[in-house]
């Protein structure tokens, strides 16, 4: 909890009220790699952020073909809920692809902190802005139209993520079938 404080600290300053919230209403949990955070039947209302490990949230197509949304490595954020001021649960998975720690805190805390504490609503507005900033980025890889270009600007714009998944994290991250992935990987490779 320390290392966020910290890292929150660096970036907006924390009053002292604002520390002491943070603290009182957080917990920290530890996940085995593949464990599930949320499933789509089950509510889980927290604000979390990864302090060490890596968790990333997916759909599953109906043909049961998985789509990874997002991952969310150090110091990033996620939700079990689709934002602070809404019940209603997002209708995805969250999974964690590495042993993962993570600090949560119940949605309802993090509204309350958001409305009493402008550092807190200014740490919800900036780590908000990031996760956009990753997802432009994302739709960027994903309007490449050839697989190979696809595959290249993924690991332009995502260098760090694509040396910690596996291949089939990738494929399903980036809309790449199988087959295809082993072909251009190869072609980029021999490119290279």
């Amino acid at each position: 909890m320390n290392r966020f404080i910290n890292y929150i600290h660096q970036r907006i300053p924390l009053s002292a009220p604002a520390k002491a919230f943070i603290r009182r209403h957080s917990r920290v949990l530890v996940y085995d790699r593949f464990a599930h955070f949320m499933t789509p039947e089950v509510r889980m209302p927290y604000w979390c952020v990864v302090l060490d490990g890596l968790a990333c949230g997916y759909t599953l197509d109906a043909d049961g073909q998985r789509h990874i949304r997002w991952f969310a490595k150090e110091m990033q954020g996620f939700a079990g809920l689709r934002h602070l001021y809404t019940p209603k649960q997002a209708e995805h998975y969250i999974q964690f692809t590495e042993v993962t720690t993570i600090l949560c805190i119940r949605a309802s805390h993090m509204r309350e902190g958001k409305e009493r504490f402008t550092e807190v609503s200014e740490l919800l507005h900036l780590m908000n802005q990031r996760y956009k900033e990753r997802q432009d980025k994302l739709i960027n890889v994903l309007q490449q139209t050839l697989a190979y270009d696809r595959y290249v600007r993924f690991l332009t714009d995502f260098p760090e993520l694509a040396k910690r998944i596996t291949p089939e994290q990738q494929m399903d991250f980036i809309n790449i079938a199988r087959p295809t992935y082993f072909r251009v990987q190869k072609q980029y490779l021999t490119d290279k």
